[in-house]
């Protein structure tokens, strides 16, 4: 579902609310032989005040079409025109009234108004008036605390998705630098490991250390040392491919992960990054900066390593002879 288009996202959720408002009409009250009463306005209403104008006028679409399926007479052409009538006033109130009012004043206010154009059908539709004097004020009554259980639990359902999805997001996001964490970083790694051996692709990965960056700490003191590991996170981001998957595994350690890549482009794009890094002025103060430097181990899979179980250890040993052999270098 969230690779969906917003577009085709809509219509999914325009069908769900159509269906959602005939089954309301299977559970109505049967007023004559042709005229049903029923909640079937609160779909249209939640998925205008929640999701969108589009949604609510395929769930409008739908349910005209199913009051039509139950029965062609003359209480569902006045249905044709209620819930068009509907859909034009809650949509007025949608767009015009001030966004300030709330999302309770707004479905109060939908839900007046379809209380008081279901009553004017029903005036016109049901001749048993003594019948009616007891129904609508029931019916209102309903609605009302109707609309507004749904207004609150719809609220509150996206209200938790909304935070299972925050949540998710901070289990596999670095807190400081938000480039994937260790465990993201595992998740991806093992994914990309059985692709790459499925399809007989190039896997390869940089581990990279920030060389001396103890020395910052001291000298600087650890805020400082957020912020530069904070942007030398851009500085991977915008060094390497959209599709490559940039992660901080710890400390002053990062990696990144370059999918269906040989070895020549992976040292490319390492070397590409230590001479970002080594450029990049990193602010320690409004007026201050310095330089830093980073030292990074290359591993690919099948070239200089065939065992995937290996991967990981092998770049972390050319991480490691880089440092051996000066620092700000790339080792493979």
């Amino acid at each position: 579902m969230e690779n969906l288009s917003p577009r085709k996202l809509g219509l999914v959720d325009g069908i769900a609310g159509g269906v959602l408002g005939n089954m309301l009409m299977y559970f109505s009250i049967q007023l004559t032989d042709e005229t049903i009463l029923d909640l079937r306005y609160l779909p249209v209403m939640l998925t205008m005040l929640f999701i969108g104008v589009f949604p609510g006028f395929i769930s409008t679409l739908l349910i005209i079409v199913g009051r039509f399926m139950i029965g062609s007479n003359i209480s569902s052409i006045a249905a044709l025109i209620l819930m068009i009538s509907l859909f034009l006033g809650f949509y007025l109130i949608v767009k015009k009234m001030d966004s300030s009012k709330g999302i309770i004043k707004k479905s109060l206010t939908m839900i007046g108004l379809a209380n008081i154009e279901f009553t004017f059908m029903l005036f016109i539709l049901v001749h048993n008036k003594e019948l009616l004097f007891v129904l609508i004020p029931i019916f209102w009554v309903i609605s009302t605390i109707g609309g507004l259980i749904s207004i609150y639990v719809y609220h509150y359902l996206k209200r938790s998705h909304t935070l299972l999805k925050k949540y998710e997001k901070q289990s596999s996001t670095d807190f400081l630098t938000g480039l994937n964490n260790v465990r993201q970083f595992d998740d991806v790694w093992n994914q990309l490991v059985v692709r790459a051996k499925e399809k007989n692709e190039r896997l390869s990965l940089l581990l990279l250390d920030i060389d001396f960056f103890k020395k910052v700490n001291d000298k600087y003191g650890h805020p400082v040392g957020d912020i530069i590991l904070k942007e030398l996170g851009e500085v991977l981001l915008n060094s390497t491919r959209s599709f490559d998957t940039v992660s901080r595994n710890g400390g002053e350690e990062f990696s990144v992960i370059l999918p269906d890549c040989p070895n020549h482009q992976a040292i490319e794009i390492a070397e590409r990054i230590r001479r970002a890094v080594e450029k990049h002025p990193f602010p320690i103060s409004q007026q201050d900066h310095i330089n830093i430097t980073v030292s990074i181990g290359v591993a690919t899979f099948p070239e200089t390593i065939k065992n995937t179980e290996q991967i990981i250890k092998y770049a972390d040993e050319c991480l490691y002879k880089a440092k051996r052999m000066g620092r700000n270098q790339v080792c493979h």
